[in-house]
């Protein structure tokens, strides 16, 4: 299992953000509570997939590391509301966005051959993660072999707060490296 400066570096090397950054972002996520506590001496505390789904929500928007804690609130939980595809059940991945990234973190990582196959290979996998604003909205889209389903969370964009929108984006692999350090941590 990782700890709390390998996952650090881990999202910092894999998001394109300074250590720096996201080390103060994780030290709001866990004087909140967002983020599992470290324990004090030389013992190890282990983190967790939902420990790195509020660390990748929180750096990704690039905001000020003292925003990080309402970024972590706002996009984790946000609820299923549908996946475009007939036949899937919208809370298949997690009944919030938060779980379902968690989810997608420690799936990728577990399956890491079919998510690192060629496209032209029959049980190729990839995911790409979106991110929505101003109006907290997220949506997974994950494909499966020649299958792509699309998992919205958050409202319906309806441009009543105005017509801005911002997107950030991230595929499986930042997940699948982060979701490996989580599963074998980096001390061997």
């Amino acid at each position: 299992m990782a700890t709390q400066k390998e996952l650090v570096a881990c999202v910092a090397r894999h998001m394109g953000v300074s250590i720096d950054t996201v080390t103060v972002i994780d030290r709001h996520l866990a004087e909140a509570g967002l983020r599992t506590r470290a324990l004090r001496g030389r013992g190890m505390t282990p983190m967790t997939y939902n420990d790195a789904a509020n660390l990748i929500i929180a750096t990704a928007w690039d905001a000020n590391p003292k925003d990080a804690v309402d970024l972590v609130l706002s996009y984790g939980d946000l609820t299923a509301r549908r996946v475009r595809e007939e036949g899937v059940d919208a809370v298949m991945l997690g009944q919030t966005f938060g779980k379902a990234l968690a989810e997608m973190v420690e799936s990728v990582a577990a399956q890491r051959v079919d998510f690192s196959a060629s496209d032209r290979d029959p049980n190729h996998k990839a995911t790409t993660v979106y991110l929505y604003g101003p109006t907290p909205r997220a949506e997974i889209r994950l494909q499966l072999a020649d299958r792509v389903l699309t998992f919205e969370y958050g409202p319906m964009f309806d441009g009543s707060l105005g017509d801005l929108r911002r997107t950030v984006q991230f595929t499986q692999v930042t997940l699948g490296f982060v979701g490996e350090a989580i599963a074998d941590g980096f001390s061997r």
